[in-house]
């Protein structure tokens, strides 16, 4: 079972019960109190704790009846510790309905919320029918200039790449 297709069927679900926000904000919930409490995926991988035992836990959750069921899915197929695969293909999923286009910058240096700005504006009208929102990530091996990637797709303009096209040319 890929990890996309769990996502996909989780998405269906929400989308069909009109769910996404909700799911979305349970996932992302769910997500950081695992990451502050990892003991707790171990309780639901252990084969020494009874399914049973494991439902009582997952149930004492307050979150929506799908996401719960969802839990449980994860759980009974041994793959609960899949969890950040799969709320990365969720959050693709769902940017794609919300027709949002998501680009990770990498700088070398800070981005003024000026530049920002003027980086937005400038990618804007290639995403038309998008809400394009940046994440912006400092990165010390770039020499200078940014490199922009979306949905795998990679715009290096950096200076660390200016070079080394230099370098092949001469």
């Amino acid at each position: 079972m890929s990890f996309s297709n769990v996502a996909k069927a989780l998405f269906e679900i929400a989308k069909e019960a009109q769910k996404i926000d909700t799911l979305t904000y349970h996932f992302e919930d769910f997500k950081d109190t695992v990451e502050k409490h990892p003991e707790w995926l171990v309780l639901m991988d252990s084969p020494m704790v009874d399914f049973k035992e494991k439902v009582k836990m997952i149930d004492a959750l307050e979150y929506d009846v799908s996401f719960l069921a969802f839990l449980k899915t994860l759980v009974l197929k041994k793959l609960i510790y899949e969890y950040k695969e799969i709320y990365t293909e969720w959050i693709h999923l769902t940017r794609i309905h919300h027709k949002i286009a998501h680009l990770h910058i990498y700088s070398a240096k800070p981005v003024s919320k000026e530049t920002e700005a003027r980086l937005k504006k400038a990618v804007e009208p290639r995403f038309p029918n998008r809400k394009v929102e940046l994440h912006i990530t400092i990165d010390p091996n770039l020499l200078g200039g940014l490199k922009i990637v979306y949905q795998g797709q990679s715009l290096d303009r950096s200076i660390a790449r200016e070079l080394e096209e230099l370098y092949l040319t001469i």
